[in-house]
């Protein structure tokens, strides 16, 4: 697992790791990049078992702690940060996975940078999270609830998440960064 700091451009060091598919006989992938964005309680390592499912099949996974208090994920540097991510790494255009206050910052960037961003997945968000009319319009969303999958059900939330991408297009060849 491939670790890395991003130094933002207001000097932030944000830590990040990336998981990637293991290697095959068919070469490169099809599946699009993931970014898994959690609230500022959350921790990365709260995916581990998403990120195994995801990366078994084919997607390249990028995780990484968001700054800030509570009130600073809210704000723009929270989706700043996460373009520059998907910059810094060439991951764009990406599948986000939102979990709690990340989903503001998921929706905020698809509205900001909409090539940045494949796919919304919001997970047991803030209730407006997944409202916002511009972001429905232009890139396919999957809102669940906790009381259908989370992190913590990790067969569940696959099993809707693989069926979402599927359904959606987001596995196709010419959707994916290869």
């Amino acid at each position: 697992m491939p670790r890395g700091t991003l130094i933002t451009p207001d000097g932030t060091r944000i830590a990040y790791r990336t998981d990637l598919p293991p290697r095959g006989p068919a070469g490169p992938t099809t599946s699009p990049p993931v970014l898994l964005l959690d609230g500022p309680t959350g921790h990365a390592t709260d995916f581990d078992d998403l990120t195994a499912r995801l990366c078994e099949d084919g997607h390249r996974v990028v995780r990484y702690e968001a700054r800030g208090d509570g009130r600073a994920v809210q704000d723009m540097r929270a989706t700043a940060d996460a373009a520059a991510l998907l910059r810094h790494l060439g991951l764009a255009p990406a599948v986000l996975i939102a979990r709690s206050e990340g989903g503001r910052t998921a929706r905020e960037l698809a509205c900001a940078a909409p090539h940045l961003v494949l796919s919304l997945i919001l997970l047991d968000g803030p209730p407006d999270a997944g409202r916002k009319d511009d972001v429905r319009d232009t890139h396919p969303t999957l809102a669940l609830r906790a009381d259908r999958a989370t992190p913590h059900d990790p067969h569940t939330l696959h099993e809707a998440i693989s069926t979402f991408l599927q359904r959606t297009g987001a596995t196709r060849k010419d959707a994916a960064h290869a």
